[in-house]
């Protein structure tokens, strides 16, 4: 009974044809998906994001947002180093915040770093325990500065 064609409605033909369907939607579009997305993991290198046209880019919030939606560009992180308003060294990175930058900055620097000056969006734990251990001073503002000044009532 096992070699002999089915004619009409059979339960063996219509979970056949299930199987069939699913393997085939496995094979062109699962597969092809998978690959596609292991190529966009090796491509974010530790990023949440890039740009398909620009690879190296990662989407950030531009300041100047005409439409003040928040909307995502993709763009990169200019860093410079200055000394009485000149430019000393700039790097550019891909990672949009500054906290993550300023030491990767630093190892390019070709100075001899003495003292480091930034705003609060430098300020990390990380950042504060390198270059203390560096021997660098720093005036960078903690994170939580200005809520700790605010008088409460």
């Amino acid at each position: 009974m096992r070699g002999e064609p089915v004619k009409g409605k059979d339960d063996r033909k219509t979970k056949r044809r299930k199987l069939k369907k699913v393997l085939r939607k496995v094979k062109d579009d699962f597969s092809v998906r998978a690959e596609k997305y292991e190529r966009y993991q090796n491509t974010f290198e530790g990023r949440n994001s890039f740009s398909k046209t620009d690879t190296d880019a990662t989407f950030m919030r531009m300041k100047e947002d005409h439409m003040k939606n928040g909307q995502l560009k993709p763009g990169y992180n200019l860093q410079i180093a200055t000394e009485n308003q000149f430019v000393l060294h700039y790097d550019v990175f891909s990672n949009p915040t500054d906290t993550k930058t300023l030491l990767p900055f630093f190892e390019t620097y070709p100075h001899d770093v003495k003292t480091v000056v930034a705003d609060a969006g430098y300020s990390s734990e990380e950042n504060f325990l390198r270059l203390n251990e560096s021997n660098v001073s720093h005036l960078i503002k903690y994170a939580m500065f200005d809520k700790e000044q605010k008088k409460r009532v």
